[in-house]
């Protein structure tokens, strides 16, 4: 069965509640599921429990507010859901490798320093599109999903359908051959007019397309808070290469982090295009009498 709804719409609740105490029985019944099921569920998707989650989340927030605040460490500990200053301080230091004071004095100025130096260049990434050069694609220091920074792309003013940027990176098929594969992400939108989405690509020789999905049939539009996003082909035996990434159509910002590939077993369903769906099984109309 597929959960992929149920998730985000877990995951919306809880970017709408980072800032709230969070019950997760709660959690499960406004998702339909009894409690168990849910922690279950969220864990087999996600790849880490419920409250692991929230906390990672808190502290991805933390380190915003102190590098993008003039809040002090207590208040940023009481937002964080922590009762105390000490408390937060173990959790901080053991995703940021260091104190909290430390994190905010280190890196408040040199993450705003390598942002104004970002040249639309981003290691092991490739930015391309369609009139791609309307698009702004940088480096986040001040937004991201976890650790310190996210990849952003911000659309033109005017709509154009013509237009569109992706981040995109493409590695060889050999680990994935006869195998269903899961490209997920995160991604937060802010007005986006057109849509974005992530996208998924088995490629075999001569870069001939085998499997196709773009989240066309489901996209992001709008305003929308951190969630998860996945996309499920199967990797055919003749399978050169997999490709993916994220794009943003027309005016708008996206910002993707956290990308993941893992296999799956048959049970999760796939999302590639499916010409059934779109294209009848025979012509109509062809005189056109209707």
């Amino acid at each position: 069965m597929d959960y992929t709804r149920d998730v985000q719409k877990a995951l919306d609740y809880i970017e709408k509640n980072l800032n709230s105490k969070i019950d997760t029985k709660e959690l499960a019944q406004i998702v339909g599921m009894s409690v168990y099921h849910f922690h279950r569920v969220f864990k087999k998707e996600i790849k880490v429990g419920i409250y692991k989650y929230i906390q990672k989340r808190r502290m991805s927030q933390a380190a915003l507010l102190l590098l993008n605040s003039d809040l002090s460490i207590l208040t940023i500990s009481l937002i964080s859901g922590f009762s105390s200053q000490e408390a937060f301080t173990r959790v901080f230091k053991r995703y940021y490798k260091m104190p909290p004071h430390q994190y905010k004095m280190q890196f408040k100025h040199f993450f705003r320093r390598q942002e104004l130096m970002n040249d639309q260049e981003i290691k092991h990434w490739m930015i391309t599109g369609e009139n791609f050069d309307k698009y702004e694609v940088t480096m986040d220091y001040e937004m991201f999903h976890s650790d310190k920074k996210s990849v952003k792309i911000q659309g033109p003013n005017e709509k154009d359908a013509s237009s569109f940027a992706t981040v995109m990176q493409q590695i060889n098929s050999k680990n994935y051959r006869n195998k269903r594969v899961k490209l997920s992400a995160y991604l937060k939108t802010e007005d986006v007019v057109g849509w974005a989405g992530i996208w998924f690509r088995i490629d075999g020789k001569n870069f001939h397309q085998l499997k196709f999905d773009n989240m066309e049939d489901r996209p992001i539009v709008g305003t929308n808070p951190w969630n998860y996003y996945s996309s499920v082909l199967d990797v055919p035996d003749e399978a050169e290469r997999l490709v993916f990434g994220c794009l943003l159509q027309g005016p708008g910002i996206l910002w993707a982090d956290d990308f993941s590939i893992n296999v799956v077993g048959n049970d999760v369903k796939t999302t590639d295009f499916n010409s059934e769906l779109i294209f009848p099984d025979e012509p109509n109309n062809l005189s056109f009498t209707d």
